[in-house]
């Protein structure tokens, strides 16, 4: 079995090791303000270190007090990994947990002292186990979309290899202990195996996890409005077109409605402009609420926005959701000790009656729009503000 004589799992591990740093310090450069990559450089400086102390190639002794100390870091390096994964998602991190970094290296110290190796092989593979797996959990939970899981699920598989490996070593060792006849080379080999695929899957996962989310970022903000949070022109565009396509492949009936904001210049002029940035990042939080999940709303620029809505087959329908509409949106709000009116105008086109391409359907919901906003409608609340 030479593939797993133990002097050469070192060197291999302690390589990919080195490797490994290198890479996620590149990466960690790049992405300085991406959540949990710095955790994992540390995580993987922590078990590059650990691994040089104790490779026989560099001519160190292989004893109890080594031995402590690479448990102490590859424990250190595994709750690193697991708080830059979640900081990664975007879950809280407990900030509670520093006292336990403290605590390992004491606990794992009094061990060898005590010569207590297997309750300290029981005591660090377990925990190894249990964090491990709580890693990869985290890097699948809540997945918003289908590549979004095969990257995050990717790393996710590593983390979970080594987990399972961890807990084959704890079994053994439990059943050592009862049984003094039990051979446990195996699953120390096993686990030397899974650390060195381990660290090679883990790092190429994470360059990938971290290039999807720059990715992601980059795309969000080419098709996101930066102060509503809403899908931009650009988004819209492309949006109305994959629409328009569906439909006429599906019969697949939708509406376009375009929405402007009557007397939102009186805002700015009276209030500020940051009061109507205020305005139309509550319009967009309304629209949020009013929009199905197979609805979409965006803005146009200024304070028109575009809303589709699918299900739409005639006028009678129509007309109910642009009441529908009205109702969501129009009210008050109150912006420097003022209550503002926000009062909307919307123009409605239904697909395939008012058109059959995106310029139709936008010509005529702008039309129906203008020809409502002509009509004047004394807004609600004090302030003529919207």
């Amino acid at each position: 079995m030479n593939l797993l004589h133990m002097p050469t799992l070192f060197f291999a591990i302690a390589i990919a090791c080195l490797v490994s740093t290198l890479v996620m310090a590149v990466i960690w450069r790049i992405n300085r303000q991406m959540a949990g990559v710095l955790q994992w450089f540390q995580a993987t400086l922590a078990n590059t270190i650990g691994f040089l102390i104790v490779s026989p190639f560099f001519g160190l002794p292989y004893t109890p007090q080594y031995t402590a100390i690479v448990n102490t870091l590859g424990l250190w390096a595994i709750m690193l990994t697991l708080e830059g994964a979640l900081r990664f998602r975007g879950f809280v991190t407990v900030r509670h947990w520093m006292p336990m970094y403290l605590l390992l290296p004491v606990f794992l110290l009094l061990s060898w002292y005590l010569r207590a190796n297997e309750a300290r092989h029981l005591f660090h593979d377990a925990v190894a186990a249990v964090l491990l797996g709580a890693a990869a959990v985290v890097m699948v939970w809540r997945t918003r979309e289908r590549y979004e899981r095969k990257v995050f699920g990717l790393a996710a598989l590593f983390a979970g290899l080594l987990a399972l490996a961890f807990a084959i070593r704890w079994l053994a060792f439990l059943v050592a202990g009862g049984s003094p006849g039990f051979d446990l080379e195996m699953a120390r080999r096993l686990l030397f195996v899974s650390v060195f695929l381990y660290v090679m899957g883990w790092t190429f996962s994470i360059t990938v996890a971290c290039y999807f989310r720059a990715f992601q970022r980059a795309l969000q903000i080419a098709q996101e409005d930066a102060l509503t949070g809403l899908p931009n022109r650009r988004s819209i565009d492309e949006t109305l077109r994959q629409t328009l396509l569906r439909a006429r492949r599906h019969d697949e009936k939708f509406a376009v409605l375009i929405m402007d904001l009557n007397r939102f210049k009186a805002v700015n002029d009276s209030l500020g402009h940051q009061a109507g940035d205020t305005l139309l990042i509550e319009v967009a939080r309304r629209l949020r609420q009013f929009v199905r999940k197979t609805d979409f709303a965006g803005r146009l620029g200024g304070d028109e926005f575009l809303i589709m809505v699918h299900g739409i087959a005639d006028r009678s329908t129509g007309m109910r959701t642009l009441e529908r509409l009205r109702d969501a949106v129009n009210g008050t709000l109150q912006l420097q000790q003022q209550d503002v009116a926000i009062d909307a105008s919307a123009g409605i086109a239904i697909w395939p009656v008012d058109g059959d391409s995106v310029d139709a359907l936008l010509s005529t919901a702008d039309r129906n729009m203008y020809a409502e906003k002509s009509v004047d409608r004394p807004p609600s609340g004090r302030h003529p503000g919207a």
